[in-house]
């Protein structure tokens, strides 16, 4: 069997070329920055902080803001690379979130995490100057699954958690996906044979993330699950994959946009050319923007995207790197573990 080893790192939003990292972005004076910003109530976790990035230029109006979910198979990445510079030059209010990752918190940690952050937004939208009913959500990789499960469960009391602002809303008006599963319990027989991480398999994620396989966390994994979610209350989807990723199959968007369709919810699915898992790219880019013009700032949008799956595009090469050792040495013990311990009885 071809032994095919994609070096990756999972924080694979470092990539962008339009990327902000806090140790070399140059940020543009008409943007206002705030960094490490706790939205869970007495937490000091910087896994539960955000970023924000605010126009100065409002004239006087309040601001669509679009909220960034980083990648890194729920085990690794930070909010310090994202779009968010860039989406603020476009006139958007724009955040960056962290979120508590696998194995140490297992799910629903993540998404708990990821609705506290857009309830603390809405709570805090005065104080900011962005638009508390035009709020959406954009995530890659693990970050697309996380974006997908905030569009699909929008206020759904069992996905919110207790993080605080309980009598705020979590619900978002529009999701764009990159490349993120959406399917657990179909993910791993969907995968290829000979794909890893580094040394990690991509449905051994999935296994870290659920503290276990999903076939013996069938309950756990379904309500992961965006597909399970899919209804006509479901907000605008824009899911873009490219149509021979190695690392999520693109079965999988497919998947969670005929279940989004055949709900009678508006969905997009963009297909793109080529086996790269990350296609960050200008015009990718501007397709995105398109969307959330046209979605939250109420404007047509540039590009028809009208049976925009059967686009494809060209996307390009990517170098990408390996984990970090210190991440690589927590997967391996976490494996270990996990292949030491009895399979656990299914959920009921």
């Amino acid at each position: 069997m071809r032994n095919l080893i994609v070096l990756v790192t999972l924080a694979l939003v470092a990539l962008l070329p339009f990327a902000t990292k806090e140790h070399d972005s140059r940020v543009p004076t008409g943007i206002r920055v705030i960094r490490d910003l706790p939205y869970v109530p007495g937490s000091t976790d910087e896994r539960q902080m955000l970023d924000l990035f605010i126009p100065k230029a409002r004239y006087g109006k309040s601001l669509p803001l679009i909220v960034w979910i980083h990648g890194g198979g729920w085990i690794e990445g930070d909010k310090s690379a994202s779009p968010a510079i860039e989406l603020a030059r476009k006139g958007f209010a724009s955040a960056s979130i962290n979120y508590r990752l696998a194995p140490r918190h297992r799910f629903p940690a993540q998404i708990f995490d990821c609705k506290a952050a857009v309830r603390w937004l809405r709570a805090n939208a005065g104080v900011y100057g962005f638009d508390p009913d035009r709020i959406g959500v954009w995530g890659h990789s693990a970050g697309g699954h996380l974006a997908a499960l905030i569009g699909t469960t929008n206020d759904v009391k069992e996905m919110e958690g207790d993080l605080g602002n309980g009598e705020h809303s979590s619900s978002v008006r529009a999701v764009c996906d990159w490349s993120g599963p959406t399917d657990l319990l179909t993910f791993k027989e969907q995968c290829p044979p000979d794909v890893a991480i580094g040394d990690v398999a991509p449905p051994e994620m999935v296994d870290m993330l659920l503290g276990g396989p999903p076939e013996a966390k069938p309950e756990l994994a379904r309500q992961a699950s965006p597909v399970a979610w899919a209804s006509r209350k479901s907000p605008p989807f824009l899911i873009m994959h490219s149509e021979g990723d190695p690392i999520v199959p693109y079965v999988q968007s497919q998947e969670l946009a005929n279940k989004l369709e055949s709900a009678g919810a508006d969905v997009t699915l963009v297909k793109l050319r080529g086996d790269n898992h990350a296609f960050f790219r200008k015009d990718t880019f501007e397709k995105v923007l398109d969307f959330f013009e046209e979605k939250l700032a109420g404007k047509s949008a540039a590009v028809s995207f009208q049976h925009a799956d059967q686009l494809l595009l060209r996307a390009s090469s990517t170098s990408l790197a390996p984990l970090t050792p210190a991440t690589a040495a927590l997967v391996s013990h976490v494996l270990a573990e996990s292949a030491s311990e009895a399979t656990p009885r299914p959920s009921r």
